[in-house]
């Protein structure tokens, strides 16, 4: 193995996001794991997107030892800027490269391959019959850690990690991949692993959640985290998120393995995001993904002492994603969820009590993040008129949501849903569609005016996408906030300062950059006070 290449067609999965401006785990551990064996070794990085727009890469793609896909999205989204690798295309570059031995690696190639939610997902096997030559189905730091040893003949792609030992001696080898990466420089943020697998694995977890299905969870220790991250800040990356677990309040809890709902240790987390700070001193963002609600009301006094431990060592616009998936206790029980609205609602309040002060970046420090999944296995019209009461719910009692993710669930063959008729079709589909239609258009403006009123300075934006003279910029971390700026600006533009003039949409704010234009002596009190001046049909100047 002298040459590889790896391809980032992008991955968004529940314990994991690799969508630019994020890069996960994979190109880091592949790119580490030859390193190991040989320094000389060339790995090359290409986005998916230049891939796509270069049609020299594919020419390229031949003259290499081996090209590995990264691809996987198994919780769809809408992406600013990127578009993840979909399977047509894996299926054609595949049969169009010749030489290389062909690669698949992610969630693609373990579950399958979704595009958009309310579908079955496309399977592993498919790709393997259409062109690829290995479909990595274990852990790639095994894989490619054996490929460069034993050569691709003895290589496993089914090895399965047993604890952390490889991954802590390549994950910082393999930092320096992130240089290629077309975020680098700019508003890069680097997923990094804590542990892996569910506490709920031993329920069987949710009926449509793979996570479970990685079996017995094994964590890392946090000296081993902080050596990833110092490798990583070394090459230049200042925003990280600990976003690979499924519930970072249990990080470190000797029971994580064992029970179903062990109790956080709010020690081992300040060990944790201390290690990370004295790691990358000078870094801009630390924030967190997935809090499992049922933690918090199970274990209320340890969960706020654990908060507490991320609001004091975090940076402000953090974001607890918490997995309601639906407010009909009927629907959930059918599904294994085990957290019901009530104890979501009470995990928002404690969320709230504790994070919800503004920060220094005109953020609040920590909010939470509410999921939806419409399709779930035993779904009726009541379930969608509790769920709008649940919401009705928060706006009541003016609890601040950072963001609801409403997605229509992506149907796993390898998950028990798949088995079980999820899916949307005739009348549940008008449901889901009135659903959707109400939380982006009544309840989001209405939060958003909340989290984010008139006159409240957001700091350090990047300018992500331009569409129709508008550009949307957003703060790098847990599901910023988009705030549509009716400017032409360069893509990659940073904006000090905005001022938010308003909502825009049901997911993104107006804003004007401040000050508002170089000449402008105003500042930001006399921007406020004079709003409704800046919002005519004229628009403004930028700096």
């Amino acid at each position: 193995m002298e040459k590889l290449l790896i391809v980032d067609g992008y991955n968004d999965e529940p314990g994991g996001l690799g969508v630019p401006p994020y890069i996960d785990v994979y190109p880091r551990y592949i790119a580490g794991a030859l390193w190991s064996v040989d320094k000389s070794i060339r790995v090359d990085y290409v986005d998916v997107d230049r891939f796509r727009e270069n049609k020299n890469w594919l020419y390229r793609a031949s003259t290499y030892d081996a090209v590995v896909f990264i691809a996987g999205v198994v919780v769809p989204g809408r992406y600013i800027g990127a578009r993840p690798a979909e399977p047509e295309e894996l299926i054609m570059w595949a049969k169009i490269i010749e030489g290389p031995l062909k690669i698949l690696a992610g969630p693609a190639a373990k579950w399958g391959l979704g595009v958009r939610g309310g579908s079955i997902a496309y399977p592993p096997w498919k790709f393997k019959r259409e062109g690829f030559d290995v479909l990595v189905t274990g852990d790639v730091e095994e894989y490619f850690l054996d490929l460069a040893l034993y050569g691709a003949e003895k290589a496993d792609p089914g090895s399965v990690r047993e604890d952390y030992s490889i991954v802590d001696k390549v994950a910082p080898l393999g930092a320096r991949i992130v240089k290629h990466h077309p975020s680098y420089g700019r508003n890069l943020v680097a997923e990094i692993e804590t542990y892996r697998g569910c506490a709920r694995w031993v329920s069987g977890g949710c009926s449509f959640c793979v996570e479970p299905l990685r079996g017995r969870p094994i964590q890392r220790r946090p000296e081993a985290i902080a050596r990833e991250v110092e490798a990583l800040y070394r090459a230049g990356v200042l925003h990280f998120r600990l976003g690979r677990q499924a519930d970072i309040l249990v990080y470190g809890s000797p029971a994580l393995d064992s029970e179903e709902w062990p109790p956080p240790n709010p020690r081992e987390l300040e060990k944790l995001f201390t290690g990370v700070r004295s790691a990358a001193p000078g870094l801009r963002v630390l924030h967190i993904d997935n809090v499992n609600p049922g933690t918090i009301v199970r274990y209320p006094v340890a969960s706020e002492k654990a908060l507490k431990v991320i609001v004091k060592l975090h940076t402000p616009g953090d974001v607890a994603a918490m997995g309601l998936e639906t407010a009909d206790p009927k629907v959930a029980r059918i599904n294994n969820l085990n957290t019901h609205p009530e104890d979501v609602l009470e995990a928002v309040r404690i969320v709230n009590r504790v994070g919800a002060a503004r920060g220094w970046n005109g953020m609040p420090h920590l909010l939470p993040g509410i999921n939806f999944i419409l399709g779930l296995p035993g779904e009726r019209s009541e379930t969608y008129r509790l769920n709008r009461e649940f919401l009705e719910t928060l706006l009541n009692e003016r609890l601040l949501v950072r963001r609801v993710n409403v997605r229509r669930i992506l149907v796993l063959p390898v998950a028990r849903a798949y088995r079980m008729g999820a899916g949307l079709g005739g009348k549940r589909e008008k449901l889901a569609s009135s659903f959707v239609k109400w939380v982006r258009s009544v309840f989001d403006p209405k939060m958003l005016s909340m989290v984010a009123p008139r006159g409240t300075v957001l700091r350090g934006l990047w300018v992500e996408e331009c569409v129709d003279s508008i550009c949307y910029s957003r703060q790098p971390g847990s599901y910023p906030l988009i705030a549509a700026v009716k400017c032409r600006l360069p893509r990659g533009t940073f904006l000090d300062r905005v001022l938010v003039t308003g909502v825009h949409s049901g997911r993104s704010v107006e804003a004007v950059p401040v000050p508002l234009s170089r000449h402008s002596k105003r500042s930001v009190v006399e921007a406020v006070a004079n709003l409704e001046g800046l919002t005519g049909e004229r628009g403004w100047m930028c700096s």
